[in-house]
C-alpha cells in the first residue's frame, strides 16, 4: 500500500522519474520493523543523496535520490557502491529513465563478478545478523565493506 502511494506521490516531487524498490520489501521478507528502501531517478543534475522520511503510516522510508547526470558521474567513479540499485525492482518508469540508468550500474557488476559475489555474500551476512543479533557480519559497517571492495578492485584475487 505504501509503495503504491509513494508511486503516486514521488512523481509530483520528481517529474518524469523512475522508481525502484529494494531490500526486504522487494524480496517479500518485510517485518513489522522493516524500512522501505526506494530509489528515485529523475532528469537533471545535482548530488546523489539519501533522504530519510517517515510515511503517514509511520514506516521509515530510505529514499535514495538520483538526479540522472549526478548519478552517471558518481557511478562512473564508484560503481561498486550501487549494487543494491542494480538489483532493485522497477515499480514506476514511464520514460525508461530508471531502467536505462540501472543498466549502467548492472554492466559494471557483469564485468566484475567477484564484486557482485562479494555483495551477495555481504547481504546474506547482514540478513543473518538481523535475524540473530549475536551473529556479526565479517564487515559490520558499510565503510568496512567498501574498503574491502576497494582492495578487491586494486588487488584482484584478494
Amino acid at each position: 500500500e505504501i509503495v503504491a502511494r509513494m508511486v503516486q506521490d514521488l512523481p509530483k516531487r520528481f517529474p518524469a522519474c523512475g522508481i525502484l524498490v529494494a531490500g526486504s520489501v522487494q524480496r517479500g521478507e518485510e517485518r513489522p520493523d522493516s524500512d522501505l528502501d526506494l530509489f528515485v531517478v529523475f532528469p537533471g543534475d545535482g548530488a546523489v543523496r539519501l533522504e530519510h522520511e517517515t510515511s503517514r503510516e509511520g514506516i521509515k522510508v530510505d529514499l535514495a535520490v538520483f538526479p540522472e547526470n549526478g548519478f552517471q558521474r558518481e557511478v562512473k567513479q564508484e560503481w561498486f557502491k550501487f549494487w543494491m540499485f542494480s538489483q532493485a525492482e522497477l515499480v514506476h518508469d514511464p520514460t525508461g529513465i530508471a531502467k536505462r540508468n540501472q543498466e549502467i550500474a548492472r554492466s559494471y557488476f557483469r564485468t566484475h563478478p567477484s564484486i557482485d559475489q562479494a555483495w551477495i555474500t555481504q547481504m546474506t551476512e547482514i540478513r543473518k545478523h538481523k535475524a540473530n543479533r549475536s551473529y556479526l557480519p565479517r564487515y559490520p559497517s558499510f565503510n568496512d565493506f567498501v574498503m574491502h571492495i576497494e582492495r578487491m578492485i586494486a588487488e584482484p584475487g584478494v
